[in-house]
């Protein structure tokens, strides 16, 4: 009996659990045979396979196993720790009904029901507590990855461990609740040989019943892994004996009706205030919200009302027909005034309580959506999607359509959200023929309860300033960082870090002036995450400082609010010497005080970590007290070495971060680009593409008409929505993006030293970043038509229109940009109309791979640098424009550079002045106006400033051809070049801008000047962009030239025109041009000959073929050159020896051509070369490998 409930105990044999809870019903109906020898682990083996425990028809009833082994339920005293064994969700239900009985609201129970459940509850979890935690487990246990086929049994030794663990005597009796409270277990044990052991297949309801052995004064818990079930259904038997059944189902579902208001507003979604009353007898609860601009959703929430709730029967049926039909016409009652009922989501909670029941609603006459799901499950979606206001609507949406098209089998709601999300939010499952029928695996809602568990990991903890217990969730992941943070529905305002066995709370404290809760709340983060690192380093330490219930309370308070505000507004300068910003106090046991001194602020705005490094400096001050820890400062050194460590950026606010009430940034939906493909797809068929390959030379043409109806499509939404603060909610979206990339650059390098490269923080950070790029280049696009050719229509932008027209733009783009790859011979890419519906385009081709390894290459060496640099606390200072460039500058806009920063900050200034909100709008006329009379401007000026800088309406947005594109770069009509709008008014054009981006697009413009990329029109800017060029070209010479010093050539050059006067010229009298960089290595007798190329990066196929001309292709490029160039050398080596080494021996001597270029190129990764192709940044080790190499040879052939 108890090797059976020791097993149970073991992680790896939760697959297994169906023949071990067989194996200890088997045992249960044996008498006690006290002077038995124990089981050898062998002979428990070969029992383990008698048929009985494990033949096919039992093994077959272990599926695959679909939640987490372990969990912690809430209660007085708690939490405590269950397992959920073979019922599904068995915590939550547990805990659901404990809630409903010692809620508020369940006051209103007899009084003899409540004591008893009391008691009864506190006995079962005290138990279940105690034995999980003797056998090692903890909260949040996942099944293997793999499945066992034989259950393990450990040895002797461990196994009686775990015996041990399942076994209580008098003495460990009595440490969970004086014997008289235990009276309470009576109905939940029998004694040995008591058991009826049943031979059906399935659970053996017995074991729910009575999952305790008494054995004399010892219990034996025979069935561990069920506890959690057996309290929930003797909870309901009480219930039914106290004849407050009915009572305690309303209790239920009001508190499943409060718990999916709170996770639905935590969606984004509002509550609307109910119409009219609920009818009493109506046992179905409901509740109205609005969401998304424009979306309604009518929650509808069931439960078990157990009637008929047998006391023999913890997996009874339900028969909830009657329910159903009464939420059916619920549901088909008419709609509101004031909801639309295409627009309204139909969301179904059905509650069980551990009984089974069938679900199956009549098709409903209602357009919106409709969804079923539980609240436990609700849950997590929310927590893994529910920053996204419509995931509910369009999952709902999806799962419509899918059960409309195919037959479904399937396990639950959650199992399809999993399978929906695994296919990039789509239930496209495929490229080829559509099924008619779709089973969906139990194993997708494991999936998704362990990445939320990971994620999020909802628990709750003791208060530590109340008796009550408050829910906390993970900052960062369990498996970054036990840092939680509590819930918004408790008081309590606090961040919790877990560690050392302790329970460590930072907390804000004292009085706050308004502005400065985002900087206290950075803090506090701060505080949490020093202290999780300070226990790694020295958990005695921390241990030393807690109270007796093992807590350090920890509160962080400004000395002076005021003054911090003033400084963090940037009305302080950022003096360069480090001075205390924080002071500890210790005043009483488990309570350390932090002060922030404004007075050492300026240490805070310096730029590395010495801030971060004072934190820990308190901490280990306050620890060190006590005797035998690490002095103070080798503490900090080992925790945070001065770097990039760091958790505090408290710099006045750089302009792309200004603090300001902006919408969430929005990326592109994967679940409406699902749509997009797909509509594509049908109006490709409608259009006569047949099903099957493109033929090559018809690629283009479908590409081109793709392009082409996602652009109409484009024309018809923003044709049909309403001008009224269109352009504002434009550039409101695309701000949030831009806050969103400099508030990911400003952590990438911390967070990578803080928590590690492959962390979730440091992930997310550069996954979003690499969305955000896509999103950015769609959201300037709308920008871009919408000024061009402003709508007139009646339809406002809401959330689900801009998700639309996003991802249409985004995927425009991206069809765009292959047809110029395949234009351009970079792409070899095949095109075929799918049999899914979809349009197919090939993978692997040579573009894609080229451009995804450089994309990977890139990131790579981003986040290796990033981790690796030096830190730099020398600031950047800026370098006033030549009198060359203000002329180009002037001759070619009208304007100089100096004139273009000035005219941007005063923009900026001005609707920081005069607007009420961000973005701005003023009429042209105040801004021209302004412009001149703060800076002193002409009318022309004014005038070409705000000319070449404005979008403005146009007869048709590609009336500027090529210009408009958005898939080109570098395009005098782009958005990113021109951030002021120009919008018609009756009483005078407007002027519309955003303050980050026209910041940005002053570096924007700096960088097309110095990089040398501006389209010259003009003598003056042509001269200096040619200037720009060749400059940039000596330099990177000279910087090839070094690089084979490096490698070790002793004797290097550049710009290298004769040789032994001779200059380098074709047998057919063609001047060769110069050799760039040489390097001579007369030790391994190897020259090497560079040509170096300073390339801007290559952002489209455009680009990328002129590119490829100037490295690859043609008789200009520079392999043919520097093939060329090296060929004359091997032609003249003797006179290029005798010059450069003083020797005429040519004997053993190899010349080596190379192309180094400024950057990693993609052209250089799709197309073949004959000559190596590198940056400049692999030319020292290639070519020191190459003189490795050679010596190598020269070895072998002697």
């Amino acid at each position: 009996m108890r090797s059976a409930a020791a097993l149970q105990l073991i992680p790896e044999n939760i697959p297994c659990l169906v023949r071990l809870q067989r194996l200890a019903a088997v045992g249960a109906c044996l008498p006690g045979r006290p002077e038995s020898p124990r089981l050898s682990p062998s002979r428990l083996r070969s029992l383990l396979k008698d048929p009985v425990i494990s033949c096919a028809a039992v093994r077959s009833q272990e599926d695959p196993y679909n939640d987490l082994y372990t969990a912690e339920v809430p209660f007085h005293g708690g939490p405590y720790l269950v397992a959920q064994g073979l019922t599904e969700r068995s915590a939550y239900t547990l805990s659901l009904i404990l809630r409903s009985i010692f809620g508020p609201q369940g006051e209103t129970l007899p009084a003899a029901y409540r004591d008893t459940a009391r008691q009864l509850a506190h006995a079962v979890l005290s138990l279940s507590h105690s034995v999980l935690g003797r056998g090692g487990l903890t909260r949040g246990l996942t099944p293997p990855a793999a499945t066992r086929q034989e259950v393990l049994v450990p040895g002797e030794r461990a196994l009686n461990t775990l015996r041990e663990a399942v076994t209580f005597d008098e003495a460990a009796l009595s440490a969970i609740a004086p014997p008289q409270a235990l009276q309470v277990l009576d109905s939940l044990r029998i004694q040995p040989g008591a058991h009826a052991l049943t031979t059906d297949l399935g659970s053996d309801d017995g074991m729910i019943l009575t999952p305790l052995l008494t054995d004399g004064p010892t219990v034996i818990i025979a069935n561990p892994g069920e506890l959690a079930t057996a309290l929930r259904h003797r909870l309901l038997i009480l219930a039914t004996e106290h004849h407050c059944g009915p009572q305690l189902a309303r209790l239920v579902r009001a508190c499943v009706l409060q718990e999916a208001t709170e996770i639905l507003m935590n969606c984004g979604a509002t509550p609307l205030r109910p119409t009219t009353p609920a009818a009493e007898d109506l046992q179905i609860s409901r509740r109205q919200f609005t969401f998304a601009d424009d979306k309604f959703l009518d929650l509808a929430v069931m439960t078990d009302n157990l009637t008929d709730y047998g006391a023999q029967e913890p997996y009874g049926y339900w028969d909830a027909a009657g329910l159903v039909q009464q939420l059916h016409d619920v549901l088909e009652a008419p709609a509101t005034a004031v909801q639309d009922d295409t627009q309204c989501l139909r969301l179904i909670i059905n509650q069980g309580l551990g009984r089974s029941s069938v679900f199956g609603l009549p098709k409903s006459s209602r357009p919106g959506p409709h969804l079923a799901t539980t609240v436990d499950d609700l849950r997590v979606m929310a927590e893994l999607d529910g920053t996204d206001p419509l995931f509910l609507w369009r999952f709902a949406q999806a799962d419509e359509r899918l059960h409309t098209d195919v037959m479904v089998h399937s396990f639950g709601t959650l199992d399809n959200y999993g399978m929906y999300r695994d296919h990039e939010y789509s239930y496209y499952l495929s490229d080829e023929r559509r099924p008619t029928a779709v089973m969906v695996n139990s194993d997708f809602s494991q999936a998704l309860r362990t990445e939320a568990h990971q994620r999020c990991d909802h628990h709750v903890v003791a208060s530590p300033h109340r008796p009550a217990l408050v829910p906390v969730v993970a900052l960062y992941g369990v498996d970054t960082a036990p840092i939680y943070r509590t819930q918004p529905s408790v008081p309590e305002d606090e961040l919790l870090v877990e560690a050392a066995g302790l329970h460590i709370w930072v907390k804000p404290g004292g009085d706050m002036a308004e502005g400065l809760e985002d900087f206290r709340a950075m803090v506090v983060e701060a505080v949490a995450y020093w202290v999780w690192q300070f226990s790694l380093a020295a958990p005695d330490g921390l241990r030393a400082l807690a109270d007796d219930l093992g807590r350090v309370r920890i509160t962080v308070s400004f000395d002076a609010p005021g003054a911090w505000q003033s400084a963090l507004t940037g009305q302080d300068t950022q003096p360069a010497q480090e001075l205390p910003w924080i002071a500890w106090q210790a005043n009483s046991t488990g309570l350390i005080h932090l002060e922030l001194l404004a007075a050492g602020l300026p240490t805070l705005l310096l730029k590395d970590n010495s801030a971060d490094r004072m934190i820990v400096q308190a901490l280990a001050e306050a620890a060190v007290r006590e005797d035998g820890l690490l002095a103070a400062d080798v503490l900090v050194e080992r925790i945070a070495p001065r770097g990039h460590k760091k958790m505090l950026h408290a710099q006045a606010q750089p302009m792309l971060l200004r603090p300001g009430p902006l919408p969430a940034a929005r990326l592109v939906q994967p679940a409406v680009s699902a749509v997009v493909l797909d509509e594509l797809g049908e109006w490709l068929t409608a259009e006569g593409i047949e099903l099957g390959s493109v033929p090559d030379d018809k690629r283009l043409e479908v590409l081109n008409k793709t392009v082409q109806h996602y652009f109409q499509r484009i024309q018809a939404v923003i044709a049909g929505l309403a001008p009224e603060g269109l352009m504002n909610q434009l550039m409101a979206r695309h701000e949030a993006l831009i806050r969103a990339e400099a508030h990911g650059d400003q952590l990438l390098a911390s967070r990578l030293a803080c928590f590690g490269t492959s962390s979730r923080p440091a992930t997310e950070l550069a996954r979003d970043g690499r969305q955000r790029v896509a999103a950015a280049q769609a959201s300037r696009f709308l920008i871009e038509y919408t000024a061009a050719t402003p709508p007139s229509g009646e339809q406002p932008l809401t959330l689900d229109t801009y998700d639309t027209l996003l991802a249409i733009a985004a995927e425009l783009i991206s069809r765009a940009t292959l047809s110029d790859a395949i234009r351009h011979d970079f792409s070899t890419a095949r095109l075929s109309l799918l049999e899914s519906g979809r349009l197919g385009v090939s993978r692997g081709d040579r573009y894609e791979t080229g451009t995804n390894a450089l994309a990977l290459a890139r990131a790579q060496a981003a986040m290796t640098r990033t981790d690796q640099a030096p830190f730099t606390t020398a600031s950047r200072t800026a370098t006033a424009p030549s009198a060359q460039v203000e002329e180009a500058m002037l001759a070619e806009f009208g304007f100089t550079l100096t004139e273009l920063a000035h005219g941007i900050g005063e923009i900026i200034a001005l609707g920081d002045d005069t607007c009420e909100s961000e973005p701005f709008i003023a009429p042209l006329a105040q801004v021209q106006q302004h412009l001149r009379s703060s800076l002193g401007w002409t009318d022309d000026t004014a005038h070409a400033f705000l000319d070449q800088l404005s979008l403005r309406p146009r007869a048709t947005f590609l009336s500027v051809g090529a210009e408009a594109w958005p898939w080109r770069y570098n395009r005098a009509w782009s958005y990113a070049r021109r951030p002021l709008v120009r919008l018609a008014a009756p009483d005078g054009d407007l002027l519309a801008w955003a303050p980050r981006h026209v910041w940005s697009t002053g570096s924007y413009w700096v960088d097309l000047v110095y990089s040398g990329r501006l389209k010259a029109t003009s003598a003056t800017m042509k001269k200096l962009m040619g200037s720009i060029r060749q400059d940039h070209n000596k330099e990177f010479e000279k910087a090839a030239e070094k690089a084979l010093a490096d490698a070790g050539c002793p004797i290097t050059a550049h710009s290298v025109g004769k040789i032994a006067g001779r200059r380098l010229m074709s047998p057919q009298g063609d001047d060769l041009g110069d050799i760039d960089a040489m390097g001579i290595n007369p030790e391994h007798r190897m020259i090497f000959i560079v040509e170096a190329k300073d390339f801007e990066m290559a952002r489209n196929p455009s680009e990328l073929a002129n590119e490829a001309d100037a490295l690859l292709r043609g008789d200009k490029s520079a392999t043919f050159k520097i093939a060329r160039r090296a060929q004359w050398i091997r032609t003249h080596l003797a006179p290029t020896l005798n010059q450069f080494t003083k020797s005429a021996d040519t004997r053993g001597w190899t010349v080596a051509p190379v192309v180094a270029t400024s950057r990693d190129l993609v052209t250089s990764r799709v197309l073949a070369s004959d000559v190596p192709v590198m940056t400049i940044h692999q030319l020292t080790a290639w070519a020191a490998a190459q003189t490795t190499r050679g010596k190598r040879t020269r070895r072998r052939a002697r």
